[in-house]
């Protein structure tokens, strides 16, 4: 780290103007101190080395703002609503060291800066019987690589294999059976108090480390947590000052369990027991009632929408234009299961905002690109636990960012004079257009070679 300038054409800095053509910015260490101009910042000089140049284009890094690393060691077909699928999260997975799961992790990450992520929110279900549940090998592959995370350490304690009584559930096995699924990962739901234990270990030693890494807590979803595990979470979360993210309303037989066990819908449960609030983020709401879309916005709470998961587990479309037109807040995220498994972010986020076109209502037409970006962004650094330091490329902002080659994406020259400069840019760029990260300051992709780790 050092001082850089930075040269696109133009600079997408989603500060006081969307956009700056022709345009630059000054590092120094790890923050942002200068915007503007090309030539007036290039006067500002000298500087230790020029990235980017007019045939490039920078813009902020995009946040994942739902993720699980652990999806290295699980990528492939993914064809099944996910209560079936849920039945074979952890069991296609053989013994592991933990070699590999600090090598997986960083492959995952890997492939996420290659996707033009430089953050994540990160479910880390953990292993059981290794220390930690794993845990410490995965934040240390986020250290080493050199990305930026809210790692979320989830637990677990009620109907953890369908959505109803566990002891019930197995009564309608036969024994053998469920002997065997008693005895299996189905389930992964590890013993409460030894899983909050860790948690105080690792928010104590990680959480903020390098200025890159928060410690949250993740109560799986809402049908696998009990109210006194939300407020458990909840008082945890206020205790250390970090942060939530649960899984919310993802599928339609959760959302119908959600009225049936409770009678109230899914956010309207969460905000009577008090655990909402600007530090939670709900990861899919795909089955969000009007009802639920206010709650999140009058909480402060962040719905994270990930388009291409939704589709590959038959869970739906979420209700995107109306968080946003209802004023609420809205990120993005790829599960780990993207749409083509990529993790490439500019396709995600063009196939959330392609989902919203109406065809019976074609006035509306597409969404607002700048606002999209605007929220993806702050809603994304607010879920990550970053919101002060992320979210724009403005002065005093820390310089997490993208520099992308502009030739494929704006040819045939004149095509595209006429059309806003952000609309090209989401309806066509993609990872492979992408040259360079920066996270914090430091270049972890560079012309196209991972920097921080051997990535062979």
């Amino acid at each position: 780290m050092g001082r850089y300038l930075v040269v696109g054409n133009p600079v997408v800095t989603l500060g006081e103007r969307d956009y700056i053509e022709d345009g630059a910015l000054i590092i120094e260490d790890r923050h942002v101190v200068a915007v503007g101009p090309r030539e007036r910042l290039q006067a500002m000089g000298p500087f230790e080395r020029t990235i980017g140049s007019p045939h490039h284009f920078v813009m902020p890094g995009f946040i994942n703002g739902h993720f699980h690393s652990g999806g290295a060691m699980g990528r492939g077909l993914i064809q099944y609503v996910f209560e079936r699928a849920n039945v074979h999260a952890q069991t296609n997975r053989g013994a592991v060291t933990e070699e590999d799961l600090f090598n997986a992790t960083a492959l995952s990450l890997i492939r996420c800066i290659r996707g033009g992520q430089t953050a994540a929110v990160d479910f880390s279900y953990g292993r059981p019987g290794m220390p930690q549940f794993g845990n410490e090998p995965i934040l240390r592959a986020y250290e080493a690589v050199g990305f930026r995370g809210a790692i979320g350490v989830v637990t677990r304690d009620q109907n953890i294999y369908v959505h109803g009584d566990n002891e019930a559930f197995l009564a309608m096995l036969p024994a053998a059976l469920a002997k065997e699924v008693r005895a299996s990962p189905m389930g992964y739901a590890w013993p409460v108090d030894e899983v909050i234990a860790t948690y105080r270990e690792l928010v104590k030693a990680w959480d903020g480390r390098d200025g890159r890494i928060r410690l949250i807590l993740a109560p799986d979803w809402t049908p696998a947590c009990s109210d006194d595990l939300y407020l458990l979470n909840r008082r945890l979360a206020n205790e250390y000052g970090t942060g939530v993210t649960t899984h919310v309303l993802e599928t339609r037989s959760e959302m119908v369990f959600t009225l049936k066990a409770y009678g109230k819908t899914a956010m309207r449960r969460l905000d009577d027991l008090g655990v909402l609030g600007p530090d939670f983020s709900c990861a899919h709401f795909v089955w969000a009632t009007d009802e639920d879309i206010a709650i999140a916005r009058d909480s402060g709470s962040v719905p994270v929408n990930n388009p291409g998961s939704n589709l590959r587990l038959s869970t739906g479309i979420a209700r995107v234009r109306d968080i946003i037109d209802s004023g609420g807040r809205i990120a993005f995220g790829t599960d780990s299961i993207s749409f083509s498994d990529h993790e490439d972010f500019f396709q995600e986020l063009r196939l959330a905002a392609t989902l919203q076109r109406i065809p019976t209502d074609l006035e509306i037409g597409r969404l607002d690109t700048a606002k999209l970006l605007r929220l993806a962004a702050t809603s994304g650094a607010r879920a990550v636990r970053f919101e002060k330091q992320l979210g724009s490329l403005e002065p005093g902002k820390e310089a997490d960012l993208l520099i992308l080659k502009r030739d494929r994406i704006f040819w045939p020259p004149g095509k595209y004079d006429q059309v806003p400069v952000l609309d090209v840019i989401i309806d066509r760029a993609n990872a492979t257009d992408l040259d360079s990260v920066i996270i914090a300051g430091r270049a972890v992709l560079d012309a196209g070679r991972i920097t921080t780790v051997d990535e062979q």
